[in-house]
């Protein structure tokens, strides 16, 4: 009978290499382990980003921002009881925007937020652009960015919309029809078959404010909203109310 190969001692320069092989796949494999989970926490507790810094924020991150700019417009006349005049959006410390069309005449107006309602009155006016600025003695700390430009036909875009006058605000995804142009500036159609409140903060997926709805209006059966390139006209351009 033959004599069995002759295996290596554990101390040969063959068995050193072999342990030293399988000890640094073992680290490996652990170092490999330990980076994935601390990638894996880093995105978990990664801050989400700030709104108009050019990072897409996702639906829950979007909604959590926009929540302090938003309110409901609520006008107390004669009777005593509010009434609901549309939404407006805050634009500044103390400044918000919304449709003029809806703005009342004398009585008192109040913006209700998520978290108690603020007495507003009017600031600027112009009905030739329909884009009309409110004093609020109370908003949130921080506002709504302008969008520089109104977003392209096919963009996604989210509005905001109230269900329940007792809960919070939703946001609505959808994309951008066609544009729209007149004498008062720009504007693009919206493709949703929601009823949306007049006012009503369009956002794009970085969080700023890329129009308004304007509801009603004359252009056809869709929904329309004033563009961001109209908000940032009416801020420029119209005079303060007396």
């Amino acid at each position: 009978m033959e004599d069995d190969p002759a295996k290596p001692l554990e101390d040969s320069p063959e068995a050193v290499a072999a342990r030293h092989r399988k000890t640094y796949l073992t680290l490996g494999s652990v170092v490999g382990v330990l980076l994935l989970l601390l990638a894996a926490y880093h995105f978990a507790t990664r801050p989400a980003p700030l709104p108009g810094t050019g990072e897409n924020l996702s639906m829950a991150q979007l909604a959590e921002a926009v929540k302090p700019w938003v309110g409901r417009l609520e006008f107390t006349g004669a009777s005593g009881k509010p009434q609901p005049m549309g939404l407006a959006v805050t634009i500044g410390n103390g400044q918000m925007m919304t449709t003029c069309h809806n703005m009342p005449r004398g009585g008192e107006l109040n913006v209700v937020f998520f978290d108690g309602p603020s007495k507003a009155e009017s600031a600027r006016l112009n009905k030739e652009l329909d884009v009309c600025q409110l004093r609020v003695k109370t908003t949130g700390p921080t506002a709504a960015k302008l969008r520089g430009g109104d977003p392209p036909q096919g963009e996604k875009v989210y509005v905001i919309l109230f269900t329940d006058p007792a809960a919070p605000a939703k946001l609505v995804e959808t994309r951008v029809t066609n544009p729209i142009s007149d004498r008062g500036g720009s504007g693009f159609g919206i493709e949703s078959k929601e009823n949306f409140s007049t006012g009503a903060a369009v956002f794009d997926r970085q969080g700023r404010l890329a129009g308004i709805i304007n509801a009603p209006h004359t252009y056809g059966d869709f929904t329309m909203a004033y563009g961001a390139a109209r908000i940032e006209a009416a801020r420029e351009r119209q005079p303060p109310a007396n």
